[in-house]
């Protein structure tokens, strides 16, 4: 049996051996604070998931809003160290609180829809993926996400791991105290801020119980924001002790 057809089928059998129990064991004894690689928060993926994303680092497609900049380092959880090669994908709203490429239900704050549904199928706007590099790292272009009704204003990221490991679906949250600069621009001020008050003194923003790294920490960077994020991931590359570029070859 090659290394390749193992480690697949150790793969398969991690959830009975207790992988998560055995990673907070082995920052014990490297001496690494726990959050430094600390698994994300898992999150639903939501009702807007779409068959194909375009590869690209500029998301915006001429949606009107203000620019923003996501920057995310994927990390290994076992070696707490950078994931090269890890795909990661991103999608939200734009500043009417629309998706693109479906059929948008659009509710009042009583939660009844308002008027027929909005079809944006065909197009791709707000949406791309992009492959860490060398360093585990990679940049999206794209504008502060709108709101709609019931939820706090939000990306979606979904990272896969090359080759061996856990698939990272989650949501990224934007404090109310953020937004309600960012809904004062133009391209928002119509619609006002968003009604719901989430903010980061709660734990939870979302329906996860562990939430507190699902929070963006927003700075201003010229005309528009920008946020540094990390993103750790299961790859049991790293829980064999094996490099992750090994695990990229045929």
């Amino acid at each position: 049996m090659d290394r390749r057809t193992l480690l697949k089928g150790l793969a398969a059998l991690a959830p009975v051996m207790g992988v998560r129990s055995v990673l907070a064991g082995h920052h014990e004894k490297a001496g690494l604070p726990a959050k430094t690689c600390r698994l994300i928060t898992q999150d639903i993926a939501g009702p807007y998931v779409v068959d194909e994303t375009p590869m690209r680092s500029d998301v915006a497609e001429g949606q009107a809003g203000t620019p923003l900049t996501l920057n995310f380092l994927v990390m290994d959880t076992f070696t707490c160290s950078p994931l090269p090669g890890a795909l990661v994908s991103i999608w939200h709203a734009n500043a009417e609180g629309l998706y693109s490429g479906v059929e948008n239900l659009v509710l009042d704050a009583t939660l009844k829809p308002v008027g027929g549904k909005i079809d944006t199928r065909g197009q791709t706007f707000l949406r791309g993926m992009q492959k860490t590099d060398e360093n585990g790292r990679v940049s999206f272009k794209t504008i502060f996400p709108g709101w709609y009704y019931p939820r706090p204003t939000h990306t979606h990221v979904v990272v896969s791991p090359p080759d061996f490991g856990e698939v990272a679906t989650t949501q990224l949250y934007y404090p109310a105290e953020v937004c309600d600069q960012a809904y004062l621009g133009k391209h928002y001020v119509q619609r006002g801020p968003n009604p719901d008050r989430t903010d980061s003194s709660m734990d939870s923003p979302g329906d996860s119980s562990d939430a507190g790294d699902l929070w963006l920490d927003l700075k201003r960077d010229g005309d528009g924001f920008a946020a540094n994020h990390n993103l750790g991931v299961m790859f049991y590359g790293g829980m064999f002790g094996e490099l992750p570029d090994f695990y990229r070859q045929s």
